[in-house]
């Protein structure tokens, strides 16, 4: 009887010890992104955050009158965000399933793909004097390579962006063509914020905040 409580205690130790090492890789206990920022889930919403920023900032200065302030005040709002929900709140960061068996080669893929089209639009444009159309154009570049991430990634975040992204590079396109390339810009710059909400949403949504 001795040996088998003996037993029972060795291998409830044994759970706890596995269970808190799991806790403390951040897969169950609530903690903070800062202190996890190479989680799957902290490092896609950084990487992503910072290419949201990069449409903002290089094409708010095309923008007329006090739009480029606007931009500049709009972003760093939504920034504030973002750092909040993705950074400094307690939360249980989410178990991220194993990726695709050919997500690598996905990834490479959608890379490749997104500048053969940037590189074609341009020549597109350049073909049809609306070179100044450019920011469209990759804004939908762009958001068509993220689709396949949805599969390859298992994380659904990935479709929904790609489409949201990929119809602002559509409209911003078609708006740029029609009444000039100031539309364009301002899609692209709308492309960053709406990318930063989309990030902080769905960090809301799939990992609350801890109680």
């Amino acid at each position: 009887m001795q040996d088998r409580t003996t037993v029972t205690r060795r291998t409830t130790g044994g759970t706890a010890g596995a269970e808190g090492a799991r806790d403390a890789m951040g897969a169950t206990a609530p903690s903070r992104g800062v202190q996890q920022l190479l989680h799957p889930v902290v490092l896609g919403s950084i990487i992503g955050s910072a290419g949201a920023s990069a449409f903002v900032h290089v094409n708010r200065g095309l923008l007329p009158g006090y739009g480029p302030t606007v931009a500049l005040v709009a972003w760093a709002v939504a920034l504030a965000v973002v750092v909040w929900v993705v950074l400094l709140r307690p939360r249980t960061l989410p178990r991220t399933p194993a990726p695709a068996p050919r997500a690598g080669l996905v990834y490479v893929a959608a890379v490749v793909g997104m500048l053969v089209l940037m590189s074609l639009g341009r020549l597109a444009l350049a073909a049809l004097g609306h070179e100044d159309l450019q920011p469209a154009v990759v804004v939908l570049a762009v958001g068509l390579h993220f689709v396949p991430f949805a599969r390859a990634f298992r994380a659904p975040v990935f479709g929904t962006l790609g489409l949201v992204v990929a119809a602002l590079g559509v409209l911003g396109l078609v708006a740029g063509l029609v009444a000039g390339a100031v539309l364009a810009a301002a899609a692209a710059v709308l492309t960053g914020l709406v990318m930063l909400a989309v990030i902080a949403l769905d960090q809301l949504r799939a990992a609350p905040t801890a109680a």
